[in-house]
């Protein structure tokens, strides 16, 4: 504990480029919550970061608001470069031609979208409460500016922080009863409840409660999502037999204008080929499924 309570006293009293890189860092291990890797338990260590880091904010200059702001931003640039840097790619299909956007898509998207996390960390500063309730702010705040994040010019919800607890599967269920923001204020109150356990006892009573309480509804989501999954058994509708056709192109080759005439007599072939002697091709099947881009 005694190493613990180091740690985010070094995170809180932090200022200037330390401070920010420390806030760019968690925001970076916080993509990892998502898919592909869906490591939400790492969620346990760098949310509790932003708390701290709104900590630290101090009672400067209009409160503190600025100075959490600006660690907002790196902990959201780190996030979305980290959950983005595959915009990047788009840029590669023709390099000679794009390549030299992809800085700006790679850095440029993320840094837009960090100014919503920003106004979160803004937010919570302003309703900051000097006890474990200070969970509860972040929570709302970030839940607020996640809304936005998804709706302002037709949204982007993009990695929303209730994503994390879309695996596996059985925490997802909660989303039946809660929707999306209901899990975003859900997954930051829970993960960032291990920030109170260096709260000073006069100030937070019990500083383990909010602990002990996130882990218990973590295990009620997951027992209501067994239930809820259990009395949903899979279903099969009959006389319906999809194709799903994969012609292996590199993507060069299918913005390859030349190659159109190619591409296509190559989706129509694998599309009709017979899978079977009793096989009769594209006939037999109800669904025909082509990729993504399909059309060159």
């Amino acid at each position: 504990m005694k190493s613990f309570r180091a740690l985010s006293s070094g995170i809180i009293l932090s200022w200037g480029w330390t401070r920010a890189m420390i806030a760019l860092a968690a925001g970076a291990l916080s993509a990892l919550a998502m898919a592909p890797f869906n490591a939400w338990p790492i969620l346990f260590l760098t949310i509790p970061v932003a708390v701290w880091l709104i900590d630290g904010a101090g009672a400067g200059r209009l409160g503190g608001i600025p100075a959490a702001a600006m660690s907002g931003w790196w902990f959201g640039f780190g996030y979305f470069v980290a959950g983005l840097y595959w915009v990047g790619y788009a840029f590669l299909v023709d390099a000679q031609t794009f390549a030299w956007l992809l800085p700006f898509a790679v850095m440029g998207l993320p840094a837009g979208l960090a100014l919503f996390m920003a106004f979160g960390f803004a937010l919570a500063r302003l309703i900051w409460a000097p006890n474990a309730f200070r969970i509860l702010s972040l929570a709302c705040a970030l839940t607020v500016s996640e809304w936005l994040r998804g709706h302002i010019l037709t949204g982007f919800p993009w990695n929303a922080f209730g994503y994390a607890l879309t695996e596996p599967l059985a925490f997802a269920q909660s989303a039946s009863l809660v929707g999306l923001w209901g899990l975003t204020f859900i997954a930051v109150a829970v993960f960032a409840s291990p920030a109170a356990l260096i709260d000073d006892p006069h100030v937070t009573r019990r500083p383990w409660i909010p602990l002990v309480v996130s882990l218990v509804l973590l295990a009620a989501m997951g027992g209501y999502g067994a239930i809820r999954l259990a009395n949903q058994p899979t279903q099969f509708v009959d006389k319906v037999k999809l194709r799903l056709m994969q012609p292996n192109l590199q993507q060069d080759v299918k913005f390859n204008y030349a190659a159109k005439q190619m591409v296509m007599e190559k989706y129509l072939s694998l599309s009709d080929r017979a899978t079977g002697p009793q096989s009769s091709g594209v006939r037999d099947s109800t669904i025909l499924i082509w990729p993504e881009s399909a059309f060159p």
